[in-house]
């Protein structure tokens, strides 16, 4: 029985099943266009950030990942997991939960996590929950209250 029919017969089952395959259609019809729109979405932004010359997406270590060896990067390398090994990135941060232990060179280091090891960077900021503990060489430094820092610093 259907809300918008005046008259109505006690059993229209058939009726039932054809609105509803038409309302399957239909929804699968709209779900292949949206599929297809953020598809086309996706490929324009793909597109236009790969043809923007030094712009790049962050590179992630995720937390509860563990990586070993060595990490080249041009961009951004964001750091929530632990790496043990070489580092060399433009910009680095490691997050809070984020673990470095090894060497790292980087313009820019934003350690808010642990780092363990030989550090050059020009620009260095240890945020108030970080430990760091090694060699570091940096053209400026900036440690904020509770940031706990050991070991030798060099200033270049």
């Amino acid at each position: 029985m259907s809300i918008f029919s005046k008259n109505s017969t006690p059993d229209n089952s058939e009726d039932k099943i054809a609105d509803e395959q038409v309302e399957n259609y239909s929804d699968a019809s709209a779900v292949e266009e949206s599929v297809a729109v953020s598809t086309s979405a996706y490929e324009a932004v793909r597109n236009e950030s790969s043809s923007r010359p030094g712009i790049s997406k962050p590179s992630i270590i995720s937390e509860g990942f563990t990586f070993e060896g060595t990490i080249t990067s041009d961009g951004i390398l964001n750091i929530a997991g632990t790496v043990r090994g070489k580092i060399t990135a433009k910009s680095v941060l490691i997050d809070a939960s984020g673990q470095v232990d090894g060497e790292l060179n980087s313009d820019q280091l934003v350690i808010k996590g642990q780092l363990k090891g030989e550090v050059n960077c020009e620009d260095l900021n240890v945020g108030p929950l970080a430990h760091v503990d090694g060699t570091i060489s940096y053209k400026y430094i900036h440690i904020q209250r509770g940031g706990k820092v050991s070991g030798k610093f060099i200033k270049c």
